[in-house]
């Protein structure tokens, strides 16, 4: 009897059979969602683009552009929700209501968020599991959206760009790189 579980080599045929325009959409929603939910591993998905682009002949300009698309998403969507969550603060002051000690914990921030915005921002690519956070506070301090834009997507192009060169890499060399293994476990 056949093994009922496909194969790796089938599994990435398979994937890379299917219309571009529908991994496209799939890769702007794990860059969009790796911002909004941090835990969510946007950058294997990114890797795993880029492998399509060298294993599946999948277009570079498409799959980069829709890893792009999707990180602007995510910023303007955490830069949102600081402006938002500064806002609800500010209410809560006309109101009498005094901050919260954390609230003024992160409210002393806000000098030294300004003086390394800009350092900040375009480092974070480089910092996981925080960088969504960055976002929110630049939002938050009320840093400028088209400065905190910049910054963000000069980072973005940066990491982005090594992780597709990377991934494209791995993608034409998938069948080397498999003989390889396979000889290695053999032995």
């Amino acid at each position: 009897p056949r093994n009922l579980m496909p194969s790796l080599s089938e599994l990435l045929e398979a994937i890379g059979r299917q219309p571009q325009w529908l991994g496209a959409l799939a890769l702007l929603g794990a860059a969009f969602l790796e911002y909004v939910f941090p835990p969510i591993p946007g950058d294997a998905i990114c890797l795993f683009g880029a492998f399509l682009v060298g294993h599946a002949g999948w277009s570079l300009p498409l799959v980069f552009a829709a890893v792009m698309v999707g990180t602007g998403l995510g910023m303007l969507a955490d830069f949102g929700a600081g402006v938002w969550l500064r806002r609800r603060v500010e209410r809560g002051r006309e109101r009498g209501e005094a901050p919260s000690p954390r609230v003024r914990a992160i409210l002393a921030l806000e000098d030294r968020f300004r003086n390394r915005a800009a350092l900040t921002l375009v480092s974070n690519r480089f910092l996981p599991g925080i960088r969504a956070f960055l976002f929110v506070g630049a939002g938050f301090f009320g840093y400028p959206l088209g400065r905190t834009l910049l910054w963000g997507f000069v980072s973005a192009l940066a990491w982005n760009g090594l992780i597709f060169l990377a991934g494209v890499q791995l993608g034409m060399n998938f069948e080397d790189l498999s003989a390889w293994v396979s000889r290695y476990t053999t032995a």
